[in-house]
């Protein structure tokens, strides 16, 4: 088991060429928690050494690429986080991707509302997303990671557009639907 516990750890991580979030959530129930744990073998499998989600850590510091109990899922560090980042709970669970322009504010992906299916097929578009950039996107690790996290941004707009295009189209077919019978 790798944990972080100080700057200096993290750092390193982050000289690394691969995608650093964190894996955020609220610990009221434990099933997000449960879903993204359960996900770790084909997580692993898909992105292996492009994409680090660090979990918030009992223990203190952040886990990384180790099988976790939701028992062992830091909640006190994951509401530190949180709060500092001024999430608030309607968006949890996120995943947090890290801030590469002083800028701008850090984006992260909301897993709120979502299923166990939709959690894990939109960690897989992410996943697709970071492994093709590792295959074929730029060498610096800073550049790397702000070339994920932009595309990972684009996407994330497509698909809400897409799932509010549905919506309204569902919702006028019914209003049809209504006013016919």
């Amino acid at each position: 088991m790798l944990t972080i516990s100080s700057k200096q750890q993290l750092d390193r991580y982050k000289r690394q060429r691969a995608l650093i979030t964190l894996f955020l959530d609220s610990g009221y129930t434990q099933r997000n928690i449960e879903v993204v744990m359960n996900a770790k073998w084909g997580f692993d499998a898909h992105v292996g050494r492009a994409w680090h989600m660090l979990i918030p850590y009992k223990e203190g510091g952040y886990a990384i690429d180790v099988p976790l109990t939701k028992r062992s899922y830091g909640i006190h560090l994951s509401r530190q986080v949180i709060k500092e980042q001024g999430i608030g709970t309607a968006e949890l669970p996120v995943i947090l991707f890290e801030n590469y322009t002083q800028e701008s504010d850090y984006f992260y992906v909301s897993l709120s509302g979502m299923s166990e299916e939709e959690v894990i097929t939109i960690m897989g578009e992410i996943g697709d997303i970071v492994v093709n950039e590792f295959e074929n996107g730029r060498t610096d690790p800073a550049d790397f990671r702000f070339d994920v996290t932009e595309k990972v941004k684009r996407h994330v707009r497509i698909q809400r557009a897409v799932k509010l295009v549905k919506r309204g189209a569902s919702t006028a077919i019914g209003v049809a639907v209504g006013l016919s019978g």
